[in-house]
C-alpha cells in the first residue's frame, strides 16, 4: 500500500515543513514511520520507512550522514526527515548535493513538532486515503449500498482491498461454500481453501501468527510447491467462523500500512456478515409457524404455501421441487429447544445447504427440517443419513446435555404432502427406538411392515392393548427366560435346533418351552401372521411391559 512523500507533504499538517533536497524522489511511498537516534540504528532498517532524527548523531559528523544517507537509498528508503533547528544550524551543501544527485527527499521537521505527532499524522493519511477510495468506489456501484445485495457487498470489499494492498483477494464463504477472488484470472489452490472452521491443511506447512486479536496468520507452504505465502484473516460470529480472508502474497509480503487496509477491510466484511447472519436469525423465528402450518395440513395448496412464504425476504424455497421432512427429537432433563435455538442453528448451518433447507421448532422437544431433494439424483435417504450424522454431532456437541433421535419420512413431490411425510418421520423415530434401539437416525422406510403401525398406537397406556396376548407369558416366573427362547426361536426362523445353538441349550429345552409359551399364550407359531404379531411384540417388549 504506502503512502507517498509528496502525499505526505500535501496534507495540511505538514504544511510547514521544508524540502531540503531531493524533489524528484517525492513520488517514493513510506510504508512506516521510524525513528533514528541511535548511532547504529540505521543498520536494521527494512526498506520503504520514512525516517525522522533529531540531527543529534550528525553534529560535526558528516561522514556518518553521508554514510546513513547512503545506506536508506540502497534499501529504498521513502525519505529523511531532520529537525535541524535543534542540532544542525544548517545542512552541509556536501549533503544537499549528494541528497539531489541519488535523489533521495531530505525534509526539514519543525523544531517544536512532537514525534509521535507525526507518526499518527502520517499513519492515518494511509487510513483516510483508503476509507475515501471506498467511499469513491461505493459511490459510482449501486449494487454496494443496496442492503439486499450482501454477497455484492462482500465481492466489493475484496476488489477495493486487492487494489489497495495490489495483491490478490479471496474471500471463502464458509456457509454457502463459496470463494470469490479478485482478480478473477487469479488461479488459487483449492487445497489452501478448506471450507471448515478449523483451517487445517493436507499439506506441511508453517503457521505464523500475526495478530492474537484477529487470530490473523500467515502460511507458508513447506512441501516444496514453492508457492507463494499467504495471510488468513478469520471472519467470527459468536466464537463461530463464517468465512476466511485471504491475502496471497503473490509479489512481496504486505507491510505496515496494509495492515490497515486489511484490517478496515475485515471490519466491514465483520459488520456484512453480522447483518446476514441477524436477518436469517430474526427470520429463522418465523418459519416455526409457517412449518406447523404445513405439517398441520393447514397449507394445503401451492397458492396458500406461497402467500405463507411471501412473508419471508430470505426464503427462496422453489416449492415446485420435491422435498422430505425429517423429524428431530431431543432428549434430556428439562429440554428446550426455544432457548437453545441459536446453538441448534449453529449446529445446521455449515451441514446443510442454506438455499435448499428451512427449519422450525414446533415444540420444546421437537424440530422439523424441510430439505429440497430436487437436486439428488439416487441414494437420497442414504445421502441425507450422512449429512444428518454431521449434524448429530454436532448438536450433540453444542448442547451437551441432550441427546437427539432424527426420523426421515418419504420423499414427496409436492411441499403440500408434507403432513405425510412428518408422520413417516415420527414414526421412523417412535417405532425406530425399539426396533433399532442403537441407531440415532432412522428412515421410515427402514420399518419396513412395522411402518403400519399407527403412531397413535406408540402411547405407553394403550399400546399394550394390541399384544394382550403375550401378557400371561410376562406374568410366569422365568419371564425373562420365556421371551428370550421365543425371540432367539424366530430369529431361527422356527429351527429348533439353531435357536438351541444361540441360546446354548439342549434342544428339547427349547421344544418345551416354545410349546408352554404357545399355551399361555393362545398362539400357533406355525402360522406366518402369528409369528409376524410375536416379533412385532417383542420389539416393543419393553413398552408392553409398562
Amino acid at each position: 500500500m504506502g503512502v507517498t512523500v509528496r502525499e505526505i507533504l500535501q496534507s495540511q499538517y505538514f504544511s510547514g515543513y521544508r524540502i531540503l533536497a531531493g524533489k524528484e524522489a517525492l513520488d517514493l511511498k513510506a510504508q512506516a514511520v521510524v525513528l533514528f537516534d541511535a548511532p547504529d540504528g540505521y543498520k536494521w532498517f527494512k526498506g520503504k520507512e520514512f525516517v525522522i532524527t533529531s540531527g543529534y548523531l550528525f553534529k560535526d559528523n558528516t561522514e556518518l550522514f553521508k554514510e546513513v544517507i547512503m545506506h536508506l537509498f540502497k534499501h529504498k528508503s521513502a525519505a529523511l526527515g531532520v529537525k535541524t533547528q535543534r542540532y544542525l544550524n544548517e545542512v552541509p551543501k556536501e549533503i544537499i548535493d549528494l541528497c539531489n544527485s541519488l535523489p533521495l527527499p531530505l525534509i526539514d521537521i519543525p523544531y517544536d513538532v512532537p514525534w509521535i505527532d507525526v507518526i499518527n499524522a502520517v499513519n492515518s493519511i494511509a487510513m483516510n486515503r483508503y476509507i475515501n477510495r471506498i467511499n469513491d468506489r461505493n459511490h459510482n456501484n449501486s449494487l454496494f449500498v443496496n442492503p439486499h445485495s450482501l454477497s455484492k457487498k462482500i465481492e466489493q470489499i475484496g476488489i477495493n482491498l486487492s487494489h489497495e494492498i495490489m495483491s490478490p483477494v479471496s474471500i471463502v464463504d464458509i456457509m454457502d461454500k463459496k470463494i470469490f477472488t479478485y482478480p478473477s484470472t487469479y488461479k488459487v489452490r483449492e487445497d489452501c481453501v478448506p471450507f471448515s472452521q478449523h483451517y487445517d491443511l493436507p499439506f506441511n506447512y508453517q503457521k505464523e501468527v500475526m495478530c492474537d486479536n484477529l487470530n490473523m496468520f500467515r502460511i507458508k507452504d513447506l512441501s516444496g510447491d514453492n508457492c507463494c505465502p499467504w495471510i488468513v484473516v478469520p471472519i467470527a460470529l459468536r466464537d463461530m467462523i463464517v468465512s476466511n480472508l485471504i491475502i496471497w502474497e503473490e509479489c512481496e509480503a504486505i507491510d505496515y500500512y496494509d495492515m490497515f487496509a486489511l484490517r478496515l477491510s475485515y471490519t466491514l466484511l465483520l459488520s456484512i456478515y453480522e447483518q446476514a447472519y441477524f436477518a436469517t436469525s430474526f427470520e429463522r423465528r418465523f418459519y416455526d409457524d409457517f412449518i406447523k402450518s404445513l405439517i398441520s395440513g393447514e397449507l394445503d395448496s401451492k397458492s396458500k404455501v406461497i402467500r405463507a412464504l411471501a412473508n419471508f425476504q430470505q426464503s427462496s424455497l422453489m416449492i415446485d421441487n420435491s422435498f422430505i421432512c425429517i423429524c428431530i427429537r431431543a432428549e434430556g432433563e428439562e429440554v428446550s429447544l426455544y432457548t437453545n435455538r441459536e446453538k441448534i442453528y449453529r449446529s445446521f448451518l455449515f451441514n446443510l445447504p442454506k438455499k435448499k433447507c428451512i427449519l422450525g421448532i414446533i415444540n420444546d422437544s421437537t424440530m422439523v427440517l424441510l430439505y429440497d431433494i430436487s437436486d439428488f439424483k439416487k441414494d437420497i435417504i442414504k445421502t441425507l443419513k450422512l449429512n444428518l450424522k454431521n449434524i448429530l454431532k454436532e448438536l450433540e456437541a453444542n448442547i451437551s446435555n441432550y441427546y437427539f433421535k432424527i426420523g426421515i419420512g418419504d420423499p414427496e413431490k409436492d411441499i403440500c404432502n408434507m403432513k405425510k411425510s412428518y408422520m413417516e418421520a415420527l414414526k421412523a423415530i417412535e417405532i425406530g427406538s425399539h426396533i433399532y434401539p442403537d441407531s440415532s437416525i432412522v428412515a421410515f422406510e427402514d420399518l419396513g411392515p412395522f411402518g403400519l403401525i399407527r403412531v397413535e398406537n406408540m402411547q405407553r397406556k394403550s399400546f399394550g392393548s394390541n399384544f394382550k396376548n403375550i401378557y400371561p407369558l410376562l406374568d410366569e416366573e422365568n419371564a425373562e427366560e420365556l421371551l428370550e427362547t421365543l425371540k432367539a426361536f424366530l430369529e431361527s426362523e422356527s429351527n429348533y435346533n439353531i435357536a438351541a445353538k444361540k441360546l446354548y441349550l439342549h434342544s428339547n429345552t427349547v421344544r418345551y418351552r416354545i410349546g408352554k409359551i404357545q399355551q399361555l399364550c393362545n398362539i400357533d407359531l406355525e402360522d406366518s401372521t402369528e409369528r409376524l404379531k410375536a416379533e412385532i411384540a417383542l420389539k416393543f417388549i419393553n413398552m408392553v411391559k409398562k
